[in-house]
Formats: C-alpha cells, sequence, structure tokens
C-alpha cells in the first residue's frame, strides 16, 4: 500500500501521486493503469441521483478526508467521504502508480 496524500485522476489521460514525506511522487500516463478503471467504477457508485452522469474531468482523493469527482459539464460533481471509499481498490491502484513512476 502506497503512503500518499492526495490522488489526482485526470480526464485527459494523467494520473498524478501526490507521496508524503520522501516517498515516490509524480504523474504517469493512465492508460496503462490496470486498477484505474475499477476504482472509477466505485466511485461512480456514489453518485447522487440529482447529479448528471458525466465523463470525469477530473477526480481528487485526499486521504483521510473527501473524495470529490469533478465531471464534465453542469451539475456533474459530488464528494463523499474517504471512509467510505473502497481501500483496497484504492491500494491496488496508488501501487500501481508508484511502481509506473520514473526512477531517478
Amino acid at each position: 500500500m502506497a503512503q500518499f496524500k492526495t490522488l489526482h485522476v485526470f480526464g485527459y489521460g494523467e494520473t498524478q501521486l501526490i507521496a508524503s514525506s520522501s516517498l515516490p511522487h509524480g504523474k504517469v500516463d493512465s492508460t496503462g493503469l490496470t486498477h484505474l478503471d475499477p476504482l472509477v467504477t466505485h466511485i461512480k457508485t456514489f453518485k447522487p441521483e440529482d447529479v448528471t452522469e458525466a465523463d470525469y474531468h477530473v477526480i481528487h482523493v485526499f486521504k483521510d478526508d473527501k473524495v470529490k469527482y469533478l465531471g464534465k459539464g453542469d451539475n456533474t460533481g459530488y464528494s463523499f467521504e474517504y471512509s467510505q471509499l473502497d481501500t483496497t481498490l484504492l491500494d491496488n491502484l496508488t501501487d500501481e502508480v508508484v511502481a509506473a513512476l520514473p526512477t531517478e
């Protein structure tokens, strides 16, 4: 399980991990991330009925705080508590992002 502060999943095709302390952090191409779609599908289950379904512009995961889904268009955003998130799906993705980060 990768330790992180924030995870950003950008709709334009990159995923950014902001790590805590000296752990690896940075952006990777989202297209090769096999654990991204299961997490996004899970996050979409929290969409309130009165919110319009749309592709995401960005998804923010703020560890121990909130998850924010910002869709493309009006009335497409929502948020929920981090504690509601399936941490196994999140851990799988963050580990995959860390493994994909370039080494210095």
